[in-house]
């Protein structure tokens, strides 16, 4: 697969903002607002997409409507990114009617996580173009850093520019929280990942990248609100799909708000037992609670980009530029 790397970002260049999944709903609108106020802080312009402002269920139009807003960002010259407003429930419903040739002739940074993950894998797979894992503008730049650890909001733009504004590796960046050792070693390779549960969803369909991109790849993952029960079922399913056989290592970030099991009589293992026991035949390092997932500081971790892990230092070198 030919990987594809956008153009770097420059002070002054625009960012079309899109709700790609669900809409600006009014509990998010201050959130937003922040966010948007930390982009043109920075330097940047912003153009809202027509989906922001629209409301339609859980999403922000029909699946049409919201693939009409992201290719229409692809297609004009003078939007030099997109960034997903926040995630949520529908991203799969819009990949249909996604126009992979246009976005082939036109790569540009696509931003965000969570659902998003949807749209990084089906664009990796289809076109090979570098998925933007990191912050979005609601949930993301906008969260209210400030109100607990300021230096996590400095952090954040910090990453930003490094990541999109650089044609150079983003190298060694330094843990915010205690990154654990789960399987000792060494890896290097692509980043392949995203949220757990969106990435299997795509399994078995056109949208999720053929087995040979696996092929010495870093997997990462993260969840959130979901049960141990079924991340095991997850897990389990990319191990009937020879994923891990196909891997050099392992990456998780943030598991947070874990359903409890409904009967109560259930002794339930930690989150390292049930990750360790069935992936117990691997050999590849393990490294756990990096920053990235919800309700956190995302690390950018973008799909395709060679990275190198050492669990005993607990260190994420990032090996290549993520823009040219």
């Amino acid at each position: 697969m030919k990987i594809i790397k956008p153009k770097k970002l420059n002070i002054g260049d625009t960012i079309g903002i899109v709700a790609s999944s669900l809409p600006v709903l009014p509990s998010f609108q201050e959130n937003y607002e922040r966010g948007k106020k930390i982009l043109t802080d920075l330097g940047f312009k912003i153009r809202e997409g027509k989906t922001i402002g629209k409301a339609r269920w859980w999403t922000a139009g029909t699946p049409k409507e919201v693939a009409e807003d992201i290719n229409s960002m692809f297609a004009d010259k003078n939007i030099k990114a997109i960034m997903a407003q926040t995630g949520g429930y529908s991203a799969i419903t819009v990949l249909e009617y996604l126009d992979y040739k246009l976005i082939t002739k036109n790569p540009k940074p696509f931003i965000g996580m969570s659902d998003v993950t949807n749209f990084h894998l089906a664009l990796f797979a289809k076109t090979g173009l570098v998925g933007f894992h990191m912050d979005d503008v609601t949930f993301g730049l906008g969260h209210p850093w400030s109100e607990r650890e300021e230096h996590l909001g400095e952090f954040d733009t910090e990453v930003f520019m490094k990541f999109l504004t650089k044609a150079k590796p983003a190298s060694i960046v330094s843990p915010l929280t205690d990154w654990e050792e789960w399987q000792k070693g060494k890896a290097d390779g692509i980043l392949v990942g995203g949220n757990l549960h969106l990435m299997c969803q795509l399994a078995g369909t056109e949208y999720f990248p053929p087995k040979e991109v696996f092929k010495g790849a870093i997997l990462y993952f993260e969840e959130v609100g979901e049960s141990l029960h079924d991340i095991a079922r997850y897990l389990t399913q990319l191990k009937y799909l020879g994923i891990f056989e196909q891997i050099s290592g392992l990456l998780i970030g943030k598991i947070t708000y874990i359903k409890p099991a409904r009967e109560k009589e259930i002794v339930e293992p930690t989150l390292k037992e049930m990750v360790l026991d069935i992936l117990k035949d691997y050999k590849f390092p393990i490294m756990a609670n990096l920053d990235f997932g919800h309700f956190t500081v995302n690390i950018p971790m973008p799909v395709g980009i060679k990275v190198a892990f050492d669990t005993a230092k607990k260190e994420l070198n990032f090996l290549e530029s993520t823009v040219n």
